[in-house]
C-alpha cells in the first residue's frame, strides 16, 4: 500500500470513529478528558495498521509520531484535511505523558483559558498544564522545531525539577 493511500486510510478510519467532536479556536472539536485515552488508542492501532510501527506508549515511541507527522508535512498535508488524525496523534502524545509522568487529562482552568489554553490537555502532578494536541499541530506547521520528543523531554524535566516524578 502506498504512503499516500495509508495516510488516507488513517484519516478515514479516524473520521468515521464515533467520538464526539476540543472547543478550540484552531481545532473545532469537542474533546473531553475522558475521551482522550480512546483517541490515543485509535491512533496507536491505526498507525500500526498503516505503517507496521508499534506505538507502545513508551517515550521512545514518540519518535514514530515525530517521523509520521514530519512525513505528512513533507507530503504537503493540510491540517484542516487531517484534523482528526492530528488530534488522535496529540492524544497519543498526551497518553504517553499520562502513563510515564503521572499526568492526567484535564481541561484548562479559567485563568489558563485567559492565557490561551482553550482545549483539553495534560495536567502534570505539579499542576502545570500543557496541550500535546496543539503541539502535534505545531509540529505539522513548523517542523522539527516543535518535536513531540522534545516536548516530552521538557515536560519530564519540569516534573523532575519540581520533585514530583514517579
Amino acid at each position: 500500500m502506498s504512503k499516500i493511500c495509508r495516510l488516507y486510510v488513517f484519516a478515514i478510519l479516524l473520521f468515521v470513529t464515533a467520538i464526539s467532536p476540543v472547543h478550540s479556536h484552531n481545532l473545532n472539536l469537542d474533546l473531553t478528558p475522558d475521551q482522550a485515552e480512546k483517541w490515543a488508542g485509535i491512533a496507536a492501532t491505526v498507525l500500526h495498521t498503516t505503517t507496521g510501527k508499534n506505538l507502545d506508549y513508551s517515550p521512545e515511541s514518540l519518535q514514530i509520531v515525530d517521523e509520521y507527522v514530519l512525513n505528512l508535512k513533507k507530503n504537503g498535508a493540510n491540517p484542516q484535511g487531517i484534523n482528526k488524525t492530528l488530534i488522535a496523534l496529540g492524544c497519543y502524545v498526551g497518553q504517553v505523558m499520562v502513563q510515564n509522568l503521572g499526568s492526567r487529562w484535564d481541561n484548562p482552568t479559567p485563568t489558563e483559558m485567559k492565557l490561551g489554553f482553550d482545549a483539553t490537555g495534560i495536567r502534570a502532578k505539579n499542576g502545570a498544564f500543557s496541550q500535546p494536541i496543539g503541539k502535534v499541530f505545531k509540529l505539522l506547521r513548523n517542523g522539527e522545531e516543535d518535536s513531540v520528543v522534545a516536548f516530552y523531554i521538557s515536560a519530564k524535566y519540569l516534573v523532575q525539577k519540581m520533585g514530583t516524578n514517579n
